[in-house]
């Protein structure tokens, strides 16, 4: 299933970089390519649980640590790993450390 919406591209690259990049293992692999292929709709109500708990959960950061701006999904794999900031604040932070 390709979704049509230009935000749920950006949903679905994120999951990918988070495959991609070996972050993800067991149960919580198989079903984000579950997610991946055909959508969080055709989860069962225990796998949506793992999709939440394991995944959303753990490497979704929603607001930006530093201005609690939105994070788009664009960046949310950035975001896991430089303390939940998003791509504006942690390029500040970066000339900051550099002056």
């Amino acid at each position: 299933m390709m979704p049509d919406d230009p935000m749920e591209d950006d949903r679905t690259d994120f999951l990918r970089e988070l495959i991609f990049n070996d972050r993800l293992h067991g149960t919580a692999l198989e079903i984000t390519r579950r997610v991946i292929e055909w959508g969080e709709g055709a989860l069962s109500e225990k796998e949506r649980y793992v999709f939440q708990r394991n995944v959303i959960e753990v490497f979704v950061t929603h607001e930006c640590s530093r201005l609690g701006c939105r994070i788009p999904w664009s960046e949310m794999y950035q975001a896991h790993d430089n303390g939940g900031m998003c791509g504006y604040c942690q390029h500040m932070d970066a000339r900051v450390m550099n002056e």
